[in-house]
């Protein structure tokens, strides 16, 4: 019937107004790229308003200043638009991060409620954005109502409620500076694709929120490649070094957390915090309960106005999804698919065991009073031995497979080599041992059927040796410090 671009083509080919208002926030030649801001996730419906409400993701290049030279907004990245949902027609639009430069999607859960605010009733859309800000907007016309930071900041030192532009950091931004910088969030984000929750009853907003920094560098010389990820960031240099006051130091700042927030005094409520983020979406329901899977392995239910644990299920495994509730003749069920996987049980490396490593069992658990099933005895983490052939790469060769892993590797196998329990441990692998065997796999694609493409595409033979050699020396490392 129709379709909705968030991000405009070259100059002079856009036929719609709002992308040819669009084309002037950006600089460069973009349209090459792509740009980004795809709509991957949350969208509402108002039927009084007949409004289609979409959240648009991140640009890419992460980078700016391989997006955009120049600079500029960027629109629609990062913005939440309205549309007429039997046209596609644009209707308006907030962005929530202009010129994004750190990947903080506008694709969060989308809520709308009717609140009293100021004395009178406002039809809003709530969201708990990536970028660690709580928007209240008015559903009608996209005009910021309040906003406020419900995690800790720093790329940003509030939103001009006039504006409602974000007052940023200087120094955040990399793209201008050319200088690494510590952002928190990261792109991790304060809120993911995990769903939030709202009670009328209570007027709170139920957000599983996560704080966790991350060392932007920018990367020098960057070009785009066929496979891989193309942000413009350094991972290499953003890597974990092997320093264990460092790793203590990290992770001790990497939490995650269950936020009762209150949407009209834009002020937190109660919180439940938790050793690590990326826990599971929340379901609120109308007896005064708030639900949430947990990183920790357990399925709890809370006091919706006070949030004490009221009971809970051990589940062998991480919950990322929310849970849902039904009836059937009279009797009500919860139920929720448990397992552990996304982004953060893969690309943060030794982060992703924050909370202890967690083995992925998925499974579809549904609870009623008075179930009595149990789960069958409970299967560890199991890995292969730590025990690498001894480095023999040069520092050139080891430097160089650094930059190669943290751009085409590091986001599936882990930051530094470091490994979490859903997908191979390279660290751990008899494959480093032969160099063969590792460009079969590598360059060749020999496990391409399992998953595990080859890259010959964008890496040399020399290239994938390197890779090799500077995950022996990561292997080297880590068994060092297991041996102290």
């Amino acid at each position: 019937l129709w379709r909705f671009y968030t991000v405009p083509d070259r100059p002079g080919s856009n036929a719609t107004p709002h992308l040819r208002r669009a084309e002037a926030t950006w600089k460069g030649d973009w349209w090459t790229r792509g740009g980004g801001g795809t709509v991957w996730d949350s969208m509402a419906y108002d039927p009084k308003l007949d409004l289609l409400y979409v959240g648009v993701g991140n640009g890419s290049p992460w980078n700016q200043a391989y997006r955009s030279p120049g600079g500029g907004d960027n629109l629609y990245i990062d913005s939440i638009i309205a549309l007429k949902p039997r046209t596609g027609e644009y209707v308006w639009h907030y962005q929530t991060t202009p010129g994004d430069t750190w990947d903080f999607d506008a694709t969060q859960h989308l809520i709308l409620a009717d609140l009293e605010i100021d004395g009178r009733p406002r039809a809003v859309v709530m969201q708990a954005s990536k970028n660690g800000f709580f928007y209240v907007l008015d559903r009608a016309s996209g005009q910021l109502i309040s906003a406020a930071s419900y995690v800790a900041v720093n790329w940003a030192k509030g939103i001009d409620i006039h504006s409602g532009r974000p007052i940023e950091n200087p120094e955040a931004r990399i793209d201008k500076t050319g200088k690494p910088f510590v952002v928190v969030p990261g792109p991790g984000g304060a809120h993911s694709w995990q769903p939030m929750a709202y009670d009328p009853r209570t007027g709170l907003v139920y957000i599983p929120a996560q704080e966790a920094g991350f060392p932007y560098v920018p990367e020098a010389h960057w070009q785009e490649a066929a496979q891989g990820f193309n942000t413009g960031i350094d991972f290499a240099a953003a890597a974990m070094p092997a320093d264990p006051k460092v790793r203590a130091a990290v992770m001790a700042a990497t939490k995650g957390a269950l936020i009762a927030w209150d949407p009209i005094a834009q002020q937190e409520r109660w919180r439940v915090a938790f050793k690590g983020p990326w826990n599971g979406g929340v379901l609120a329901t109308g007896g005064g309960l708030v639900f949430q899977g947990n990183a920790a392995k357990e399925f709890v239910a809370y006091d919706a106005v006070s949030g004490v644990k009221l009971w809970s299920s051990s589940v062998q495994t991480g919950i990322t999804a929310a849970p849902v509730t039904y009836s059937i003749k009279g009797e009500q069920y919860v139920a929720v698919l448990a397992g552990w996987g996304g982004i953060w049980a893969l690309a943060p490396g030794i982060l992703s065991e924050v909370a202890g490593p967690v083995r992925n069992v998925s499974r579809l658990l549904v609870y009623r009073l008075g179930g009595s099933a149990q789960l069958p005895p409970e299967s560890h983490v199991t890995r292969p031995p730590l025990d690498p052939p001894a480095t023999t790469g040069t520092p050139e060769q080891i430097a160089e497979g650094g930059r190669q892993y943290g751009r085409f590797c590091g986001g599936c196998h882990g930051d530094a080599a470091y490994a979490g329990t859903v997908l191979p441990d390279l660290r751990r692998s008899a494959l480093i041992a032969d160099g063969k065997a590792w460009a079969s796999v590598v360059h060749d694609g020999a496990l391409r059927d399992q998953g595990m493409v080859g890259f010959a595409k964008v890496l040399s033979p020399q290239q994938i040796e390197s890779i090799r050699q500077y995950v022996i020396k990561r292997a080297n490392e880590d068994k060092a410090l297991r041996d102290k």
